[in-house]
């Protein structure tokens, strides 16, 4: 059915509601935004907390009222648009993914009740406190192996190809039940999945990445039906498990279409997740050394981190009807931009919100997980990473640095943020293996 794909590959722009402010400029993907986009949403949200962006065709809010109240309000502003690019897909890459056997449907993020409460119960029982204390042995043993094969290496590293990256990823496989061996595979199909949908992909990389997304849509059929045939103590053994109890509360491709997105929610997400709570972490003075001796601060720290420089600075949802939102008529099929970056900093509920504070004592208030009926299922997954890998970090690299005067890039991207690379320096080991920020990267 065409209301059940999982993503639709070309979509309206509608016009602005009656009366709204028009902004001519504002782009997620301008170069100053890219940049720094808190900045730009600081001055947003003083003059004009909501108002219509002509270039995304989209209402963009900047309020946590406002943010909060469209996700609260799920009957009125669907989430059937979260998944659907951006921009344009170029014919080449639609083409790759028309063929007949690439049919993942809606189930989490972009499905509606009552189908997303049925489907939403037993994907939640999966990330239960079993799973978790189930996946921290590993976490551990996977975190400290990274640390160690970084640390022997020697300074400078990139965070992100050390670690950052595999940590995430590997995580989710093992979560999902994927063999190990299929681990390079995986990443490569996995990658790179944020710029096709919320990124500028080119029409080259946009082929690219639509032949990994088929290649990785096959593997996870092929995995699916052999989990069927060989349970394991994994999250897609579970849900099978629930398919095989009620087939008609839980089906077949509906276990399939989870685990295909799930991979791409729990990888290059949290990975960026780590990456900016290092920044943040590094770059003011006394607050690494402060959490190497209380490794305690360490949870309100990943929130802070989650508040200050979210590795997700918005989302979307779409009118489903006529309605009203801060005063404004919105009609049906109105496109919005829910600023999370800008929700977070927001001053009226933040106090000197610019500053990353580890003591701020309000910081689990933040939005970066959503809120309602589509609040983010691996939560407790991706805090429970943040936490083993700086616990990890602070007590084998306490002397972990930023290498000096490093400047970092950012895809421009509608709704995920994160560095490219992140270069650290640790005292007592020299670099021998001629690791180091390459000629030209504006890296030293």
């Amino acid at each position: 059915m065409a209301e059940e794909a999982y993503y639709r590959l070309r979509t309206e722009r509608p016009a602005a509601p009656n009366g709204c402010p028009v902004d001519h400029g504002f782009s997620p993907f301008s170069e100053n935004y890219v940049a720094d986009p808190y900045t730009v949403l600081r001055d947003l949200r003083a003059n004009s907390p909501l108002f219509y962006a002509e270039k995304l065709g989209c209402l963009v809010l900047t309020r946590m009222e406002d943010v909060a109240e469209v996700f609260r309000r799920s009957d009125v502003f669907g989430a059937a648009n979260v998944q659907d690019p951006v921009l344009p897909i170029c014919d080449g890459a639609a083409e790759i993914l028309s063929v007949i056997d690439y049919d993942p449907i809606a189930v989490l993020s972009n499905r509606a009740p009552p189908d997303h409460t049925r489907i939403r119960k037993h994907t939640h029982a999966g990330f239960s406190s079993r799973r978790m204390k189930v996946m921290e042995p590993f976490i551990r043993r996977r975190c400290e192996a990274l640390v160690e094969t970084m640390r022997r290496n020697g300074a400078p590293a990139d965070f992100v190809a050390a670690l950052g990256h595999p940590l995430p990823g590997e995580t989710i496989f093992r979560f999902i039940g994927f063999p190990e061996a299929d681990d390079q595979d995986l990443k490569d199909w996995t990658t790179n999945r944020l710029a096709f949908t919320w990124g500028m992909a080119s029409e080259k990389e946009q082929i690219a990445i639509a032949k990994k997304m088929l290649a990785y849509w096959r593997y996870c059929v092929a995995f699916v039906a052999e989990r069927q045939r060989n349970p394991g103590d994994d999250f897609t053994s579970e849900l099978l498990g629930a398919h095989a109890a009620d087939p008609d509360d839980l089906g077949y491709r509906e276990v399939v279409s989870v685990v295909y997105g799930l991979s791409f929610a729990g990888h290059e997400i949290v990975s960026n997740l780590l990456s900016n709570g290092l920044i943040n972490l590094l770059s003011a003075p006394g607050l690494w050394p402060e959490i190497c001796r209380n490794p305690a601060l360490i949870p309100n720290a990943v929130e802070e981190v989650l508040r200050c420089n979210s590795p997700q600075t918005s989302w979307r949802r779409v009118a489903l009807e006529d309605t009203e939102l801060a005063g404004y008529k919105i009609p049906a099929g109105t496109q919005m931009f829910l600023s999370l970056g800008s929700a977070n900093h927001d001053e009226s509920l933040f106090d000197d919100p610019g500053t990353f504070d580890i003591h701020r004592t309000n910081a689990r208030a933040h939005i970066s997980f959503g809120r309602g009926i589509h609040f983010c299922l691996g939560n407790r997954l991706a805090m429970l990473e943040a936490t083993i890998a700086l616990e990890t970090l602070t007590r084998e690299l306490p002397s972990l640095a930023l290498v000096a005067d490093q400047s970092f890039s950012y895809v421009p991207n509608f709704t995920f943020r994160g560095p490219d690379e992140l270069w650290l320096t640790w005292r007592g080991e020299q670099c021998t293996t001629g690791i180091g920020p390459p000629p030209g990267s504006g890296r030293q």
